[in-house]
């Protein structure tokens, strides 16, 4: 994955990096159908459990009182900047709800700036009234898409933003005197939490992004 990051081949990588997650899922310890026996409210628990360990670990001075009961992440997609897209997936009460998803094709921003793409849509979700205000906003990225929070055009004062960075999977939290770097262990309900989230966002952007460049091979062909 690494090897393909330094070549620049960041679809590759992302693949390689979505197997290696479905991996560790795999890895992980299966539950019993004694303890769903035992505790019939154990799926409700455990999403809870994700809850209270993801904003323990973002500490109780960033997030305050927030429910997080409304969660989205935000990813783009794009090859070199052509046929660029973006998703928000979204968990509610620690239940991440696929027909909560929405796709965007970027319109205006220039499509080698995942900045302005996460800007723009960005913008025009939160111009959504009809859509319920997350509790916490997450990137896909790290500090350099975390600068979306001084952008004149997004009022994001009234909403936690976090970014979570691919290669050691590090929440980042933007501070008034800088930024704070979380590394849970992977084993981490919060962070599965989050790695859950954000994976369906990459794989749900990407879905869009093969869409639009089939359409743009297909046209290609027609006119030649």
């Amino acid at each position: 994955m690494l090897l393909c990051a330094k070549k620049m081949d960041f679809e590759a990588a992302s693949l390689l990096r979505d197997r290696i997650s479905a991996l560790n899922q795999l890895r992980s310890t299966p539950v019993s159908a004694d303890e769903y026996l035992a505790n019939p409210n154990l799926v409700q628990d455990q999403r809870q459990q994700a809850l209270n360990s993801l904003r323990s670990a973002i500490n109780h001075e960033f997030i305050t009182d927030n429910p997080l009961h409304r969660i989205e992440m935000y990813d783009v997609s794009h090859l070199r900047g052509q046929s660029a897209t973006a998703a928000m997936t979204v968990a509610y009460d620690g239940y991440v709800n696929s027909r909560l998803y929405r796709h965007f094709t970027i319109k205006k921003a220039p499509s080698d700036n995942d900045v302005g793409m996460l800007t723009e849509v960005l913008y025009r979700r939160l111009k959504r009234t009809d859509w319920p205000l997350p509790d916490l906003i997450i990137l896909d990225g790290g500090k350099s898409q975390l600068s979306i929070i001084n952008s004149p055009s997004l009022s994001l004062s009234h909403i936690p933003v976090i970014a979570l960075a691919k290669r050691e999977e590090t929440i980042i939290i933007p501070l008034s005197s800088g930024f704070k770097e979380i590394r849970l262990d992977r084993s981490h309900p919060g962070l599965r939490l989050l790695q859950h989230l954000r994976d369906e966002a990459h794989r749900f952007s990407r879905r869009l992004h093969h869409k639009h460049r089939l359409t743009s091979q297909i046209l290609t062909s027609a006119k030649s």
